[in-house]
């Protein structure tokens, strides 16, 4: 990591299991700073976490210790990107979208399932990345990340907020409006994560928190995160998080999950 780069350890206490983190915390157009990050995952075959670092037009790639490794998608022609946030063409048919947010994929069969918020749906795509499936039309008002577990697609709506549940028959099981009881309704969700024991954490840019919700969804833990709008878990259980906001900065959360 350039010498330059601002560097700092945390220490947040979370039943003794949050370890300290390191948090990339300088705005700027250069190579190992961020701007305006919007989403990150991680390739856990290789450790790499890929940030969508939207001002910079760019796609960034570090690796498993928060250190530049290189970009991709502000070259000149084709696949030259603008505010990456999502993908598709604009439209309202199949793979075309309305400001594109979440993604996940399935990896027992390769397909992906993408927030189509303005479009009120999700749409699947294929192993093939040709068009399946699209569900959540009568339910949906603006879906923004998306989830699996072995009995369900849990989808963050923004407008209600709400998680609503479908089956994989694509029928509505549940929707939950009272997330965590009332210290977490009328908020600001961008993301969500669900782990092993179907806890769910859940950002909250109004209290500006990352919230740990139980499997009955009753609020239990919140970790302090200015402005979170995005965040990845790895194999190990570390929380990766971008913040969009003041020092637009990438955080690795050493494992305080429930696994």
């Amino acid at each position: 990591m350039a010498a330059n780069t601002l560097e700092r350890i945390f220490s947040v206490d979370y039943k003794s299991k949050i370890q300290p983190i390191v948090s990339v915390c300088k705005r700027g157009e250069e190579l190992e700073y961020l701007n305006g990050p919007e989403g990150v995952t991680i390739d856990n075959s290789t450790g790499y976490i890929y940030v969508a670092d939207c001002l910079n037009n760019c796609v960034k790639v570090f690796d498993c210790n928060a250190k530049i490794m290189f970009k991709f998608g502000d070259e000149e022609g084709e696949g030259k990107m603008c505010h990456p946030v999502g993908k598709g063409k604009r439209g309202k048919g199949d793979l075309e979208f309305d400001y594109p947010r979440g993604l996940t994929f399935d990896e027992s069969n390769g397909e992906v399932y993408i927030c189509d918020p303005r479009n009120h749906r999700i749409q699947i795509m294929s192993q093939e990345l040709t068009f399946k499936a699209q569900f959540g039309q009568d339910n949906l008002k603006s879906p923004i990340d998306v989830n699996l577990t072995k009995e369900f697609i849990y989808i963050l709506d923004l407008s209600d907020p709400c998680l609503h549940l479908y089956d994989y028959n694509l029928i509505l099981h549940k929707s939950v409006i009272s997330i965590g009881c009332n210290n977490l309704q009328v908020i600001i969700h961008c993301s969500f994560h669900i782990d092993n024991s179907n806890n769910v954490l859940i950002t909250n840019n109004f209290s500006n928190t990352i919230s740990i919700l139980n499997s009955q969804l009753e609020l239990i833990h919140r970790i302090p995160i200015t402005h979170a709008n995005g965040f990845t878990v790895d194999n190990r259980g570390r929380v990766i998080v971008v913040c969009n906001r003041g020092e637009h900065h990438l955080i690795i959360f050493d494992n305080f999950l429930f696994y």
